[in-house]
C-alpha cells in the first residue's frame, strides 16, 4: 500500500473559485498580502496551489477586520 500523503493541488481558476475571489482578485491577493500562499510553478505556463496552504490562510483571516 501507498503511504505517501496525497497533496491536492488546485489550479489558477480551482482556487479562484474555492477562495471565492476572482482569478484577477486571486492574482491582486498573491502581489499585495504577504500572508497570501505562495503558487507553486509546475511549467511555464502551469500553476497551483496546495489546498491546505489556502485553507490555512483562510482560517487565519476569520475573525480579522
Amino acid at each position: 500500500m501507498n503511504s505517501t500523503p496525497q497533496i491536492e493541488l488546485l489550479r489558477t481558476k480551482q482556487a479562484a473559485a474555492y477562495i471565492g475571489v476572482s482569478r484577477t482578485g486571486l492574482w491582486r491577493l498573491e502581489q499585495t498580502d504577504p500572508t497570501f500562499p505562495r503558487k507553486i510553478v509546475l511549467s511555464s505556463r502551469c500553476v497551483g496551489w496546495r489546498k491546505s496552504s489556502l485553507d490555512a490562510w483562510m482560517a487565519s483571516k476569520e475573525g480579522a477586520a
